[in-house]
C-alpha cells in the first residue's frame, strides 16, 4: 500500500526514531508463539490440556474461577454490573455480558441457566433410558430409526416453530433505543422461541470465552488495573495457528479498536470480536488462499496477485492488518489504484500468507514497491528478501528498472541494502577481470535503479572519484568474503529464490 511517509520494511515494521534495531525487532517479537489448533471443534473445558506445538510439550490452559469485580465496570449506561448473560455468575464487565443491554434482568438470566441445566439433565436420562446398540449400515441409512427422545424432541421443536408467526407486532428499534438508550434490537418474534434459546446460549458462551480473555490479558500486564485499554489500541491478535503481539495502531471500527485481542481469519482476513465467532466463521469460510491470480508456483511458496478494485474489502482487510506492525503506513481504505502481491506458503489445510508487498498501478516515478510486509511469524526466514526479488523479477519483466517508495525507513534500509549488496556483488563475482564496469549495464541486468547502485558502491566503498571521473572499484576481499557467507547459509535460506521460469505473468499494459 501508498505510503506517504516512509516506506515499509520486508522484515519488520516501521522505525525512524533512532533506536536499536536488534533490540526492538528481539523486544516485539518475543511474545509470538503457535496457537494451539483445534480442528475437532471441542469447547474450551474440553482442551484443558492441549499440545504447545512450539516445544512439543503439554501445556495446561489456565481459566478464571471468579471474575475481578473491580477490574472494570460495565459500561452501559445504568448497569451497576450486577447478574450476568450466563446466569452463573454474580457480576459481569463487558457489555457482552450484560443482562440489561441483552434487555433481560439478572434473574431472568439465572432462570434461564436453571431452565437449560435442567433441560440437559432430561436430555441425559432420556438418551440413558433410550440407550442401545444400533449397528449402522452405511449403504441405507434408513434403516436406522430415531430414538424415543428423538422423537420427542424434534416434534417439540416443529411444534414450536409451527406456533411462530413473523406477523406479530413487535416495537420498531428507534422506538426501542428512544425508551431504553442504546441497546440490543428487540429480538422477539424475530424466530422460534427454541431458535431464539439456542441464540442466547450462544451469546452468552461468547460473552463468558470473552471475559476469560480479558481476565488473562489483565493478569499478563496488557491491561490496566482498572481493566482499561488506556492505549486504545488491539494489542493482541490471533491469525491461524498464531497469537501474536501488535506494535503499533490500526484503524480498526470503534467497537473492535476497544478490544484488547482481536480474532483473524488467516484466508479472507476478516476480524471478529470471540474465538466462538472465528470458529463459527471457519466452519463456513470457503477460502483457502487469497484472492485475484495465483501468478508464481514453485514448491510450496506461492504467489497471487490481487487487484485492490475487484477485491476491495480483502485489500482493505490486508492493509489494517499490516498497519498493526508497520508505523508510517498511512492509506487502508483508498486500495482501487494499488495491486497486492500476497506470497503464501501451502499446506494440506490451504495457503497462508506469510507477506504482501503492493505497487501502484500507474507509478509516475516506476516505483515497483509502495509498501511490503512480512508477517512477523515468518520473519528472519528469508521471505522478505524473495519479496524484494520478486518485485524485480516484475520489473525486470515489464523492462524498465524500479526502486521501493521514498523515503526508506531505518529497518527498510537495512533490508533492502542487503537485497543490493548480494546482487551486485554476484553481479560482480561473474564478471570476466578485463570486462568494463558501467553501472548502466548493471541496472540493466539487475533492474535495479541507478541511484540505488551507486548508494550500495558508496556504503561498500567500492565507488571513488578520480581525475574528474567516478570509477568502480572490483575490491576481490570484499566478493570473496561475500562468498563465504553464501556457502555457511542454511540448505532451506538457499531453497527460498525465486526462479523466473515458475512466473505465469504478463505486465498490466500487454493484459489491457
Amino acid at each position: 500500500m501508498k505510503t506517504r511517509g516512509k516506506s515499509d520494511n520486508s522484515n519488520a515494521g516501521s522505525d525512524s526514531k533512532g533506536r536499536d534495531v536488534n533490540e526492538e525487532v528481539k523486544t516485539k517479537t518475543k511474545c509470538l508463539t503457535p496457537k494451539k489448533s483445534n480442528p475437532l471443534g471441542m469447547t474450551e473445558h474440553e482442551m484443558l490440556l492441549a499440545l504447545d506445538e512450539t516445544g512439543g510439550r503439554l501445556r495446561k490452559r489456565k481459566f478464571a474461577q471468579s471474575y475481578h469485580v473491580d477490574m472494570k465496570q460495565c459500561p452501559v449506561s445504568g448497569c451497576d454490573s450486577r447478574g450476568h448473560l450466563m446466569g452463573r455468575f454474580e457480576r459481569h464487565f463487558t457489555l457482552a455480558a450484560c443482562p440489561i443491554y441483552h434487555n433481560l434482568t439478572p434473574e431472568r438470566c439465572r432462570a434461564n441457566h436453571e431452565a437449560n441445566e435442567r433441560l440437559r439433565k432430561d436430555q441425559a436420562e432420556d438418551a440413558g433410558r433410550d440407550q442401545v446398540i444400533v449397528h449402522h449400515n452405511t449403504r441405507n441409512q434408513t434403516e436406522v430409526e430415531a430414538t424415543p427422545s428423538q422423537t420427542k424432541y424434534r416434534k417439540r421443536v416443529q411444534r414450536s416453530r409451527e406456533q411462530h408467526s413473523s406477523s406479530e407486532h413487535r416495537k420498531s428499534d428507534p422506538e426501542h433505543q428512544a425508551e431504553h438508550g442504546v441497546k440490543e434490537p428487540l429480538l422477539n418474534h424475530v424466530a422460534s422461541e427454541y431458535d431464539l434459546n439456542l441464540f442466547r446460549q450462544a451469546q452468552a458462551l461468547a460473552s463468558e470465552g470473552l471475559e476469560h480473555e480479558l481476565e488473562r490479558l489483565h493478569e499478563s500486564g496488557l491491561l490496566s488495573q482498572d481493566g482499561s485499554n488506556p492505549d486504545r489500541r488491539i494489542k493482541v491478535i490471533e491469525i491461524g495457528r498464531y497469537e501474536m503481539d501488535t506494535w503499533y495502531s490500526s484503524p480498526y471500527p470503534e467497537e473492535y479498536v476497544q478490544l484488547p485481542k482481536l480474532y483473524i481469519c488467516e484466508f479472507c482476513l476478516k476480524y471478529m470480536k470471540s474465538s466462538t465467532i472465528l470458529r463459527r466463521h471457519m466452519a463456513k469460510c470457503v477460502w483457502r488462499h487469497p484472492p485475484g491470480d495465483e501468478i508464481y508456483r514453485k514448491g510450496t511458496i506461492s504467489v497471487f496477485e490481487v487487484d485492490g478494485k475487484k477485491n476491495k474489502i480483502y485489500s482493505q482487510n490486508l492493509c489494517l492488518l499490516a498497519k498493526l506492525f508497520l508505523d508510517h503506513k498511512t492509506l487502508y481504505y483508498d486500495v482501487e489504484p494499488f495491486l497486492f502481491y500476497v506470497m503464501t506458503e501451502a499446506d494440506l489445510t490451504g495457503c497462508h500468507m506469510v507477506g504482501y508487498f503492493s505497487k501502484e498501478k500507474n507509478s509516475f516515478l516506476n516505483y515497483n514497491v509502495s509498501c511490503i510486509l512480512t508477517m512477523p511469524q515468518h520473519m528472519r526466514k528469508g521471505y522478505g528478501k524473495m519479496m524484494i526479488d520478486f518485485s524485480y523479477l516484475l520489473s525486470r519483466k515489464e523492462g524498465k528498472t524500479g526502486s521501493p517508495e521514498r523515503p526508506l525507513s531505518d529497518l527498510g534500509l537495512l533490508s533492502y541494502r542487503s537485497y543490493w549488496t548480494d546482487i551486485i556483488i554476484s553481479y560482480l563475482s561473474k564478471l570476466d577481470a578485463a570486462a568494463d564496469l558501467v553501472i548502466r549495464d548493471i541496472s540493466q541486468e539487475t533492474a535495479v535503479h541507478p541511484a540505488d547502485i551507486v548508494s550500495t558502491l558508496q556504503a561498500l566503498q567500492m565507488l571513488k572519484y578520480w581525475k574528474g571521473k567516478h570509477i568502480i572499484l572490483k575490491k576481490q576481499d570484499i566478493i570473496e568474503d561475500w562468498l563465504r557467507k553464501q556457502t555457511k547459509k542454511p540448505a532451506e535460506f538457499s531453497s527460498r529464490a525465486i526462479d523466473s521460469k515458475c512466473l505465469k505473468w504478463s505486465p498490466t499494459r500487454q493484459k489491457e
